[in-house]
């Protein structure tokens, strides 16, 4: 495969575009996992930042839209973890909604974990990348 469903979610803040599109028509997308993510995602930015990268190896990107900021990780052929500083924030609480790759993802890459937390600029994520994996996350102030 060349990548799993969230790999290919988190390009879309990876990627500079303000061109959006997707491959198919939309309905084609509606009920799939990840498809509410789609339909949210800003087309342009206030903010970008890469917060961590290795060329070829991975990169996580933050971008900022208004007072939501949007984090996108894709890695390359080989699994790992990363730690991703949510320092980058202002102070105060955000709902962190964060779509990660299943634990199943070798056998089927579509699969997605999708979970909900109340975060700070002084918490950390820890990510762990499948091989060809990624995650995305959106971060909506209180």
């Amino acid at each position: 495969m060349i990548g799993t469903r969230c790999h290919m979610l988190a390009m879309y803040v990876i990627l500079e575009s303000y061109l959006v599109s997707l491959c198919d028509y939309p309905q084609a997308y509606e009920g799939q996992p990840g498809f509410e993510f789609l339909t949210g995602i800003p087309t342009t930015w206030d903010e970008t930042r890469v917060l961590d990268a290795s060329v070829g190896e991975f990169v996580t990107m933050a971008r900022r839209r208004g007072t939501s900021w949007y984090v996108g990780s894709i890695n390359n052929h080989e699994p790992r973890t990363l730690e991703i500083p949510l320092d980058f924030l202002d102070d105060g609480e955000y709902t962190a909604t964060i779509y990660r790759d299943a634990s199943d993802v070798e056998i089927h890459p579509n699969h997605i974990n999708l979970e909900t937390l109340t975060v700070r600029k002084t918490d950390v994520i820890n990510l762990q990348l499948a091989a060809g994996g990624g995650q995305v996350m959106q971060l909506t102030r209180y």
